[in-house]
């Protein structure tokens, strides 16, 4: 064994879960309830709110109606909430958890619901709404400033003084008589976070403010080259080529894929099993829901397990893995787990800390794992890469990953405008935050040298399953 196991391990009884050797009184499960607006869920009717969102829910008998809410501002939603389809609500409480999908058949995905408290009336400005498209841009300013000063999470990892960026924004925003400049000043503005979970559109104008570094080595690459290929073709031809070269390695009729290409596998030198997880995301395109996309890929893990059961140890690589949903990384680490652990915890202003228990998907996995990063990994792959680094038998190898963590606030705005904000602190099991910095590796391989961008990645994987096992 490499290490002492740093995760909160629990082995549950009826009554009692057990953490690191401390009896702590296990919760009673939650019975949700699906919504189903009638005279069986009258309970569910009235006006809630949910702090952490900016989200006023309105529930009655003729539906459901949400707004965003900030201040004197409200904008019923445009479709950026997805619907309720779960809730749990004790008797007398004014407290109501929702789940956007039904987890029910995958219990251990609806530990981390949205709470709503009830208000006793709707707030006075989402009554009479006024006309958006009328605000100026010294408003939708203020707006979106006002919106991150609320909700957004980082300023001290970003080192950021919010303050001093609206004293120094704001009289320029003053003197914009266009959306298109308007644009232009919060990009600018919001670079300043160097956040990938941080967007902001405007018809079809859109600015990411992450500025990862590997991108910038292959902007410099293309001009090295004087390629005639723009600039996103050449970053897409890199990808295609670099995940292509290490297929090559793979023995040959071993290679499988699954999941519409989201998981691929096979053996390399007849006993090392090497994973791809390409997405945490789209795994069956003809699934009506994200529940029957859940099951195609649990049915897909059934088949890598089946296939790689021979193998002595592995190779999990989510290097080109930007994310997807995190209910599906937490699908897919069951599979890798020797027994019942905590393996992460949210957190976010006005909601209460949850912490995640899993426990294994079948016999438990106990093989040597290598689980390889980079800059690349990001989102959803970094919640994966939470959970699973500090399990006994996995070793986080490569480069670190992108520091973008959080779930992402969707924020519709007056004139069309619309931004993201990382809202939500996401730690691993020990409590640590990794936002902004990214998640370090504990064995660091340079997998995209300035050098050799286009081949130390293959070489790099050849030569960890060509090494002999850890002792």
């Amino acid at each position: 064994m490499k290490r002492a196991f740093l995760g909160f391990c629990l082995i549950i009884s009826s009554l009692f879960s057990l953490c690191n050797g401390q009896a702590v009184l296990a919760a009673d499960p939650i019975q949700w309830r699906p919504i189903e607006l009638g005279p069986d869920s009258s309970d569910l009717f009235g006006i809630w709110r949910n702090a952490s969102l900016g989200h006023i829910a309105l529930f009655s008998d003729e539906g459901v109606r949400v707004f965003h809410h900030l201040d004197g501002y409200c904008l019923a939603d445009t479709g950026l909430v997805p619907e309720f389809k779960l809730y749990h609500l004790e008797q007398g409480s004014d407290q109501l958890y929702l789940h956007y999908y039904d987890y029910r058949e995958m219990p251990w995905l609806l530990q981390n619901p949205l709470v709503y408290k009830r208000l006793n009336k709707l707030p006075e400005a989402c009554e009479g709404q006024s006309e958006v498209d009328s605000a100026e841009p010294i408003e939708i300013f203020d707006l979106v400033w006002t919106l991150f000063d609320r909700y957004y999470a980082f300023f001290e990892q970003q080192d950021v003084n919010w303050q001093e960026l609206r004293a120094v924004y704001r009289p320029r925003a003053s003197t914009l008589t266009t959306d298109q400049a308007l644009f232009e000043l919060l990009s600018e503005m919001l670079g300043h976070l160097n956040d990938g979970h941080v967007n902001l559109t405007w018809k079809e104008n859109t600015f990411n403010a992450g500025r990862p570094m590997l991108r910038q080595r292959l902007t410099d690459a293309r001009h090295r080259a004087d390629s005639n290929l723009s600039e996103q073709e050449f970053v897409s031809r890199w990808s295609r080529d670099v995940r292509s070269s290490v297929l090559n390695l793979i023995d040959e009729g071993s290679y499988h894929e699954g999941a519409d290409g989201a998981l691929e596998w096979g053996l390399m030198n007849g006993s090392v099993g090497y994973i791809r997880i390409n997405r945490f995301r789209a795994f069956d395109r003809a699934a009506p829901s994200r529940q029957a996309e859940l099951a195609t890929l649990e049915r897909t893990l059934a088949d890598m397990k089946r296939d790689l059961r021979d193998a002595d140890r592995l190779i999990v690589d989510v290097v080109h893995n930007g994310g997807g949903h995190d209910a599906a990384a937490m699908t897919i680490v069951r599979h890798f787990l020797d027994e019942p652990c905590d393996v992460i915890e949210y957190a976010a202003t006005g909601a209460p800390t949850v912490r995640v228990t899993l426990e294994p998907a079948g016999a438990g996995e106990k093989r040597e794992t290598i689980l390889l990063t980079s800059e690349i990994t990001a989102s959803a792959a970094e919640s994966f890469v939470l959970m699973m680094k500090d399990l006994p038998h996995v070793t986080q190898a490569g480069g670190r990953t992108r520091g973008g963590i959080s779930s992402l606030l969707p924020k519709p705005l007056p004139r069309g405008f619309r931004v993201t904000i990382s809202y939500q602190t996401v730690r691993d099991a020990n409590g640590r935050l990794f936002e902004a910095r990214g998640i370090p590796p504990e064995r660091e391989i340079e997998l995209f040298p300035e050098t050799n961008l286009f081949g130390n990645y293959a070489q790099s994987i050849r030569t960890l399953a060509e090494e002999d096992l850890a002792d």
